[in-house]
């Protein structure tokens, strides 16, 4: 193993590359020092440290995905459908537009039992006495909750879809 280590301070750096002669190496160069000239500045140490293994594949690049070596001509999990490209786009919608659609719903929802109870007029345009006040609420109110229930299942729906296809692209299933 060659350690070195070194206190330079100099903003007027010689890079040196000192090689170790071996068989294996064939005068490549192991490591690489800085010699510091006029060093009346504050320091700063470098300290460096090579073993004879440390140019061989450990134990832990097999842990490393395929995409991720320098020599993978595989592209990483995020960009593999990029090029893949269907004759017709299909627009998805969001899974948070579904469930600010079903938290509005809900709110509106509710909101109308509450007029109806204290007799506000609707949207300060139709008074309380009016023939259309409690069908309108009441569509409202009927229509309302059902209709938040399903764009919030609808959120929770997409949202999985999404989340299955991302773990796809990583690789987790």
């Amino acid at each position: 193993m060659v350690t070195l280590m070194s206190s330079c301070t100099s903003n007027l750096l010689l890079q040196n590359q000192l090689y170790l002669q071996n068989p294996r190496y064939s005068f490549q160069p192991l490591i690489r020092t800085n010699r510091c000239y006029n060093g009346r500045q504050r320091s700063r140490f470098v300290v460096l440290a090579i073993t004879e293994g440390s140019a061989k594949s450990s134990k832990s690049d097999e842990k490393i995905p395929s995409w991720a070596r320098p020599d993978a001509d595989e592209p990483p999990p995020w960009a593999r459908d990029e090029g893949k490209g269907g004759s017709e786009p299909t627009v998805e919608i969001p899974y948070i537009a579904y469930l600010l659609a079903s938290a509005i719903t809900a709110i509106a929802a509710v909101g109308s039992i509450f007029e109806y109870a204290n007799k506000k007029p609707v949207f300060g345009l139709l008074n309380s006495d009016s023939i259309f006040y409690a069908p309108l609420l009441g569509f409202f109110v009927f229509t309302g909750i059902p209709t938040s229930a399903f764009l919030w299942y609808k959120s929770v729906q997409t949202a999985n879809k999404d989340a299955e296809e991302q773990d796809r692209r990583d690789g987790y299933k």
